[in-house]
């Protein structure tokens, strides 16, 4: 009997085997190798000296058996080397119990598929799943199926049927929110059980969407925390059973993603795939999903102690263009490519003793640190991937400390190093800072002798501004430019702000506008600052404020209080609530609120416009003020024009209902009067009429007096 095996590959690429093993059957597969000639092929020979009733003889439920091809074709002599490897192969996903690997009679060689018997039908699941397209070498893959299967494929039919074509079904948009002709803003907000979505437009709420389909099938939107995704398409809502995601404009449900206990989620930029990190501490605790399809790429293990969309982030962190996600290791950091999550050329990239590291925003260039060890000091290292090509490295000395800091443009990287003296009793602080646009990657050090609490790049331009000082309540604020100077490419201060109630920076999404923000035990004090006018617009205070948030056209600002979920007993409760301001600081409206978790913008897309073309509408804003003045000046003239058609729809509604109680009155008169035995009130001539002159009225008060 001759067998043909259709092999279908499977989905689900999880990977059961941890990296060791990987690479000790590696080391196997390459002596496998070396036995293979030039001339050996991956045919199907025919005259196969083999019957299904050998392979019946050892195992009755076949559910339990695994169909194993495309393993290299040797001759007799080689067999028992090659059957070695591939016991020594499964043996890691369970019990053999027998393993047959067909030979062909006339030329005594291998067909390159074998049959395996596991003890148990879930051992061979995870043959399946653990060993399916395992490289082998590099010429031979491994394709693993259930034997049960291969009746299934044997019935298929040599003529094509075409699958019956599904009606069409139109899908939400999940754009639409862009083409609002006002071009509002969302927000979301999270209360007590409520999930609600507002526009805002001249920094006025408008409820657009509340829940309303859930709660009426008696469901809650969401019980734990909401997030957007980096683009604003989706909004996720977190559950104990996983997370779900929603769009379009009424909020219809675009995906599930179950995993429990999911506490942290991370999209790729791009909103191509999904990161859930479980709290529970399993195999399966950090799993990949695609977002379309909703499919699992591949699953890692976890090692627990996720605290939530605030806690601790997840290991992965996704290139700027979705095409690689990367993870840190013990001296390495693993990179995959996605959709596959294979591993980047089949190793991790080398990183002695890696703390942390960040991909670039723009580019596919990864920016790590590495502490110093007892041989070689602190280093910072750029690595272009996929090449693996080291752009620059700077060592570090009497290191303790390092943060990272993107531009977010990709053109420059900060390096916040915190040093301490030989005697390590004292720390100072200097930056580091990269141009990785420039030729060898040039870098400036910048020293600060203050303690730095605060540090943020202006999100459009050169600038940036760090808050520093030893006397934690009244700081000081220096702004800085990369591209300044007599050749305007110097690092250059531009001024400092001296005793500020300062612990934060908020840079407006457009630049320029800046909200200096004293958060904590500085009791919410907002100070709206124009950067390149060097001028206080306002001071404000939002007591108890938790955090700042602009929107993204940076029209408007928000401040909230907020408390976690998890805790009844939050001690600001009763400040609770978020405010809106305007860029000026102005405040526009300010709401109380019990209970109060998230207050979260919509994010949007990056702007079509090019860096010229953004420079050209800023450097022509009056011609432009211009048109959206008579938009503004036609929606007031429409907004006072409804008013009144309003108040005349109602004065009218008056006059008829008068009317009408006139007409029930003048039906009903000679009724009244019957009823008042004949008087009728609206008979003038019963009344008598008297008339007199002020000085008549006058005397005679003064003869009764």
């Amino acid at each position: 009997m001759i067998f043909f095996c259709v092999v279908m590959g499977n989905d689900d690429d999880m990977r059961i085997m941890d990296e060791e093993t990987l690479s000790s059957l590696r080391e196997e597969a390459k002596q496998v190798e070396a036995y293979l000639s030039e001339e050996e092929d991956m045919e199907v020979v025919e005259g196969l000296d083999w019957n299904a009733k050998e392979f019946e003889a050892f195992c009755e439920d076949y559910s339990n058996c695994v169909i194993v091809d495309n393993l290299p074709i040797v001759p007799q002599a080689k067999y028992e080397k090659l059957l070695s490897v591939v016991k020594r192969l499964f043996s890691q996903m369970g019990t053999i119990i027998d393993v047959e690997m067909p030979l062909v009679e006339a030329e005594q060689k291998t067909t390159g598929a074998a049959f395996i018997a596991f003890e148990t039908a879930q051992e061979a699941e995870k043959a399946i799943k653990g060993v399916n397209n395992f490289a082998l070498d590099k010429r031979h893959t491994l394709l693993v199926n259930a034997y049960n299967d291969l009746d299934k494929y044997m019935k298929t039919t040599d003529e094509y049927q075409p699958p019956p074509q599904a009606p069409f079904q139109q899908q939400p948009d999940l754009k639409e929110w862009l083409t609002d002709e006002r071009g509002r803003d969302m927000f979301a907000l999270r209360y007590g059980r409520e999930t609600e979505i507002h526009w805002v437009e001249n920094g006025e709420p408008k409820l657009h969407y509340d829940g309303e389909h859930e709660k009426a099938n008696g469901k809650q939107w969401c019980s734990q925390y909401v997030m957007w995704s980096p683009q604003g398409t989706y909004l996720a809502t977190f559950h104990p059973q996983g997370i779900a995601l929603w769009g379009g404009d009424s909020f219809e449900k675009m995906g599930r993603f179950a995993h429990r206990s999911v506490k942290i989620a991370l999209f790729s930029p791009k909103e191509h795939y999904l990161i859930t990190v479980s709290e529970i501490e399993n195999e399966t605790g950090i799993i990949v999903w695609d977002v379309r399809s909703g499919e699992k790429l591949r699953a890692f293990p976890s090692s627990g102690g996720a605290n939530g969309i605030e806690g601790v982030v997840t290991p992965f962190r996704w290139s700027f263009d979705d095409k690689y996600v990367a993870r840190r290791g013990k001296d390495v950091i693993s990179i995959y490519e996605a959709p596959s999550m294979k591993l980047l050329g089949k190793k991790s990239l080398k990183a002695d003793g890696v703390y942390n590291f960040f991909w670039s925003p723009t580019d596919n260039t990864i920016a790590y640190w590495s502490p110093e060890s007892s041989n070689s000091p602190a280093r910072v290292s750029l690595v272009e991937i996929p090449s693996r090509k080291e752009l620059r490295r700077k060592n570090l000395f009497n290191v303790s400390d390092c943060k990272l800091h993107w531009q977010i443009g990709g053109d420059f990287l900060c390096v916040k190093v915190t040093r301490h003296s030989k005697s390590k009793k004292t720390l100072f602080t200097n930056f580091e800072l990269f141009r990785p646009r420039e030729a060898l990657v040039p870098v400036e050090m910048l020293e600060m002798k203050d303690s730095i609490v605060a540090f943020a790049w202006e999100p459009k331009g050169t600038r940036f501004a760090v808050v520093h000082g030893e006397n934690q309540l009244r700081l000081s604020v220096s702004f800085y430019d990369m591209c300044a100077g007599n050749k305007l490419n110097e690092l250059t201060l531009l001024y400092t702000l001296t005793n500020k109630a300062c612990n934060h920076i908020y840079w407006s999404p457009q630049g320029n506008y800046v909200v200096l923000a004293g958060l904590g035990d500085m009791n919410g004090t907002l100070e709206f600052w124009n950067a390149d006018e060097e001028q206080s617009m306002a001071v404000q205070e939002h007591f108890k404020c938790t955090g700042v948030e602009w929107d993204p056209s940076g029209r408007v600002v928000s401040s909230a209080v907020c408390q976690p979920i998890e805790n009844s007993y939050y001690k600001y409760q009763m400040d609770n609530g978020y405010a809106l301001w305007s860029f000026q600081g102005k405040k526009i409206k300010e709401q109380k609120m019990e209970s109060f978790y998230q207050f979260l913008w919509r994010p949007r897309p990056k702007s079509l416009l090019s860096d010229k073309e953004y420079k050209d509408v800023v450097k022509n804003l009056k011609k432009y003020e211009r048109k959206y003045h008579e938009l503004d000046r036609k929606k007031e003239k429409a907004r006072i024009a409804a008013e009144n058609a309003e108040k005349k729809e109602m004065a009218e509604a008056f006059r008829d209902l008068m009317e009408a109680r006139r007409a029930a009155y003048r039906s009903r008169r000679l009724e009244l009067i019957q009823l008042r035995d004949g008087y009728d009130s609206e008979d003038d001539s019963i009344y008598v009429i008297q008339t007199s002159t002020q000085d008549e009225v006058i005397s005679e008060h003064q003869e009764t007096a």
